[in-house]
């Protein structure tokens, strides 16, 4: 094929485009024209999703290592991911954790049973299971504060949007009319735990004709390390995978 020749991957309702020269095309054009660049998105139609993290999952006021791969994470959303959203205007989704006592009640057993045998604490605690009550933590400034229930919803702030079970697009969130209704095509995940709520929201919305974006730097997981290396492995098939400051560098450029 021609270092010229665009081709197109899908079909007459959502496609890529394609050139040798010049990569891929996600801005999904009303029209074929030529990419201009390895891999192209457009910022009006993508969002940035970031899945779980939230105090239970990296605080080390509940007794996670203050050193973990999650903070980690978050130094690199903090210093290149998010700044670089605000810069093209590319919305931030929150997909989090945020239960009613209804789903509670209706909780599969066995996402019950996992987080009751949570062992990523590094202290004698007991980890607290779905809605128990964790009551006042001491921070280490001296002050207390009042927890709340494990991972209750609560109130909303930039465009939060909570989900019930590993998969924030399993259904029943609100995700999907969420995104639909701003024209998002393009999805860039990111958060916590890379091979679990990661890995089965971004199937998922693939499988519902999203195009995903897989920073290795802005997701992580506790499990072995070859599940973080399967997902991305894995990103060959399911879309792209990049670094937080790929997608920083990419904004600089366009927006210098």
């Amino acid at each position: 094929m021609a270092s010229d020749q665009v081709k197109i991957i899908g079909g007459a309702e959502t496609f890529w485009l394609y050139s040798e020269a010049d990569g891929y095309d996600l801005t999904h054009p009303p029209t074929p024209e030529a990419p201009k660049s390895w891999a192209v998105i457009d910022p009006k139609k993508t969002a940035l999703v970031i899945i779980d993290l939230q105090n239970y999952f990296l605080s080390p006021a509940l007794g996670r290592p203050s050193d973990s791969l999650g903070m980690k994470v978050v130094d690199q959303l903090l210093e290149h991911a998010n700044p670089a959203c605000r810069k093209a205007g590319i919305p931030i989704v929150w997909l989090l954790w945020g239960l009613t006592q209804e789903d509670i009640e209706g909780m599969p057993p066995t996402i019950l049973r996992g987080f009751g045998l949570d062992d990523n604490f590094d202290n004698d605690r007991p980890p607290p299971g779905l809605g128990t009550d964790i009551g006042p933590v001491h921070l280490d400034d001296g002050s207390t504060i009042e927890c709340g229930k494990v991972l209750m919803q609560a109130e909303p702030h930039d465009l939060w949007i909570y989900k019930n079970r590993l998969s924030g697009f399993w259904g029943g969130t609100g995700v999907e009319d969420a995104l639909k209704s701003r024209g998002i095509r393009t999805l860039i995940f990111s958060g916590c735990s890379t091979d679990q709520c990661v890995a089965t929201s971004l199937t998922e919305a693939l499988s519902k004709s999203w195009d995903c974006l897989l920073p290795s730097d802005g997701c992580a997981t506790t499990s072995p390390k070859f599940a973080q290396d399967s997902v991305e492995f894995k990103m060959g098939g399911w879309g792209f995978l990049l670094s937080c400051k790929d997608l920083a560098d990419g904004v600089a450029k366009s927006y210098s």
